[in-house]
């Protein structure tokens, strides 16, 4: 038991160092925010990043992972699974600031913030 807990210890770490590195990457290649650029271009930009970002988790928990799984011999743990989705998903999205900055602005540009249709 406490072998595996040392392998899921020592593959999150290895992950997390990796997506420390890749998710600057990601962020960097998409523009900051341009406030005069129309709402449909900062959401395709969105978009855009989102799909990059999804591509990249899949090649790393489909290949990258998965080869660590194999090599250190642990396979089908849920601690390790649930670990390296959670830092995955906090760190790869935490880290992507120009998109942040894109989803705070949009969402305070949509129409229905004008509109005040849930307003009393």
């Amino acid at each position: 038991m406490l072998k595996n807990i040392g392998k899921v210890c020592f593959i999150t770490s290895i992950n997390i160092i990796l997506l420390f590195i890749i998710a600057p990457i990601i962020d960097h290649a998409f523009t900051p925010l341009h406030k005069e650029e129309t709402n449909m271009e900062i959401l395709f930009e969105i978009i855009t990043q989102l799909l990059t970002i999804s591509v990249v988790w899949f090649i790393l928990d489909k290949y990258i992972l998965y080869s660590m799984h194999k090599y250190f011999n642990v396979h089908n743990n849920k601690l390790l699974n649930t670990s390296t989705n959670i830092v995955s998903a906090v760190i790869l999205i935490g880290l992507q600031s120009h998109l942040i900055e894109k989803l705070e602005y949009i969402t305070h540009e949509h129409p229905f913030r004008f509109l005040q249709i849930f307003s009393r």
